[in-house]
């Protein structure tokens, strides 16, 4: 036992001597270590404690202290990565659709006033009383005596002209924009027509507050409504790239691909409705066929007379009758005219387009008017409407424009982010879909632009007339009756058709001396003015509307230049004999196309120009 106490000293004084450098070491600020193993004596088995010898004061030995030091700082380097986290993808941004949208614009919209229209005059016919041409004008015989300074007994002189008294007449109060053209159109009559009855040019210019009188026959339509359709854009969404994860970040930075425009393809099918009026011309009261009495047992001619709202001796005077002599059975004894409705001819109808216009039959309104039924027409000529006629107004052609479908770019960021680092590492492989630009925080504006895609430019717009079949050749030479003039008169040397094997003359060939004016058939523009075109000298061509086209060659000369406006009897320029033609003529093509899409057909010129 004192042996193992003894050991316990040992032990304790060994550690006291040790702890000493220790301390010193410690308040030096540096951590001692030794370099030699320290042995712990073994501990007394469970049950058994350790006690001091008899008359030895128990001593311990003193606590060593322990050193503290602070931890060195660790380098960013030396810490493990992070683990990798995926990134939240980028919210899509959407582009919203836009709905189509419907602008209406009114025009013409000036109001109709009441005017002083001009005097009523009456040109006297075979039969004509003033008694009846007062009743014609409303107007008393009294009253006509005053305005025209008659004298008693009040004869009557063949075409002699009758002035009645001043009508009211309408007008329209002219509104900043408006034209003839646009007028004309609100009250459904031709420009010419509206400029006529007011003493102007179709073309003229007209002045805010200005009325412009109205022809007979109009009607007031309204304003002129214009509706256009905006198409709209349906949504779409524009993807962004996922950004690469940290932690599959490549060592060497690439280049970043080029920021790709994104396309929003939006449909521009505006389709947009033209509608043109013919047969636009007035309906006005004409003097109609006289009345007729057939003498019967028992007439006088008092009685017939009275019948006709005449007295006897204008009666008497107007069948060179003797008023005392008695009537034979079977005479005829003509009364005063009664007065017929009758269409005013504009430029370019027809009488099959007017008989549709009156619901009649050519061959009806041919025979009233005593014309055959392809008579040609005038220009203000007057055509007689049968009885039970019915006007419905005019000729109404829709023609539709379908504008072609595209697809529309809106305005992106082109630009390319430039990686200086990149530039000596070989580019990637193109994709073969576009790249979606990939966002960055710290993205700087490029030193140089990348040129944007380019824009297919859309096709032609062609319109489209609305035809159940190609009109067929009666159809086209009646449709241009009445629009084209000879543009010279001359022996005709060559007609139009076969001429022999494999030839063919698509017009006509009218001889004519040297230096002959030629004039322009209809009005219309030059589409063409030179002689670069073989075989026929010198060449003019003028397209017209509606699909025709006129071609004049072999000119010496011409007057004209393309895109030119010509009106019908202005010069193009002379006869001539070049093109290789043995003698001085003129070569006289018309061809006709019913749409811009179909090829122009010759047609014979001498079935359409005026006999």
């Amino acid at each position: 036992m004192r042996q193992l106490w003894t050991q316990a000293a040992v032990i304790a004084l060994t550690a006291g001597t040790l702890g000493a450098p220790a301390l010193a070491s410690g308040q030096a600020g540096q951590r001692f270590t030794p370099n030699f193993p320290i042995t712990q004596p073994a501990a007394p088995p469970p049950g058994e404690t350790m006690q001091a010898p008899a008359g030895e004061a128990e001593t311990l030995p003193r606590p060593t202290p322990i050193a503290t030091q602070p931890l060195a700082a660790v380098a960013q380097s030396e810490l493990p990565p992070p683990p990798a986290q995926a990134a939240a993808p980028a919210p899509q941004p959407v582009l919203r659709a836009t709905p189509p949208k419907t602008v209406v614009t009114t025009t013409v919209t000036g109001p109709v006033v009441e005017v002083a229209g001009k005097p009523q005059v009456r040109i006297v016919e075979s039969g004509d009383a003033l008694d009846a041409i007062a009743r014609g004008m409303g107007s008393t015989r009294a009253e006509l005596v005053k305005l025209n300074d008659l004298e008693p007994p009040y004869r009557l002189k063949l075409g002699q002209k009758i002035k009645g008294p001043a009508t009211t007449a309408k007008a329209y109060v002219v509104q900043t924009g408006d034209t003839m053209f646009a007028i004309a159109k609100r009250f459904n009559v031709t420009a010419a027509a509206l400029a006529e009855e007011n003493d102007l040019k179709a073309g003229s210019a007209i002045k805010k507050g200005q009325k412009l009188l109205l022809p007979d026959g109009f009607k007031d339509k309204g304003p002129i409504k214009t509706t256009q359709v905006i198409p709209g854009t349906p949504a779409a969404t524009v993807a962004e790239a996922t950004p690469t994860p940290a932690a599959q970040r490549p060592s060497t930075p690439a280049a970043t691909p080029a920021r790709q425009p994104v396309s929003t393809e939006t449909r521009e099918a505006a389709t947009t409705s033209t509608t043109t009026l013919s047969v636009t011309g007035a309906v006005v009261t004409v003097a109609g066929p006289r009345q007729v009495h057939t003498v019967k047992s028992g007439d006088t001619l008092t009685a017939i007379a009275r019948k006709f709202d005449m007295t006897v001796s204008e009666l008497a005077d107007a069948n060179k009758l003797d008023p005392d002599k008695p009537l034979k059975l079977g005479a005829k004894i003509k009364g005063p005219a009664t007065t017929q409705k009758a269409y005013s001819v504009q430029t370019g109808d027809t009488l099959g387009e007017i008989a549709k216009r009156f619901n009649v039959s050519v061959k009806a309104l041919a025979a009233e008017n005593n014309l055959r039924a392809t008579a040609s027409l005038k220009k203000g000529q007057k055509i007689a409407l049968p009885d039970g006629f019915r006007d419905k107004g005019p000729i109404k052609t829709t023609t539709t424009s379908v504008g072609a479908t595209r697809p529309t770019t809106p305005p992106a960021n082109t630009y390319a982010r430039v990686d200086s680092s990149a530039m000596s590492s070989p580019a990637p492989a193109t994709p073969s879909s576009p790249i979606p630009y990939t966002a960055s925080g710290g993205a700087t504006r490029p030193s140089a632009p990348v040129a944007a895609q380019p824009i297919t430019p859309p096709a032609n717009t062609r319109p489209i007339i609305e035809t159940a079949a190609a009109p067929t050749e009666a159809e086209i030479i009646a449709s241009g009756k009445g629009k084209f003039a000879w543009p010279l008169r001359g022996e005709i040397i060559s007609t139009f058709g076969v001429k022999g094997t494999g030839q063919r003359n698509d017009g006509l060939n009218i001889r004519a001396p040297q230096g002959t004016p030629v004039l322009s058939s209809a009005d219309g523009e030059i589409a063409y003015a030179g002689n670069q075109v073989p075989t026929f000298g010198n060449l003019v061509l003028v397209k017209h509307a509606d699909g025709w086209v006129t071609a004049y060659a072999h000119l010496s000369s011409t007057n004209v230049k393309m895109r030119q406006q010509v009106k019908q009897g202005e010069q193009l320029g002379t006869v001539g004999a070049t093109g290789g033609v043995n003698e001085p003529q003129l070569h006289f093509e018309m061809r006709y196309a019913p749409t811009v899409k179909d090829k122009a057909k010759p047609v014979d010129p001498g079935l359409v120009l005026p006999r």
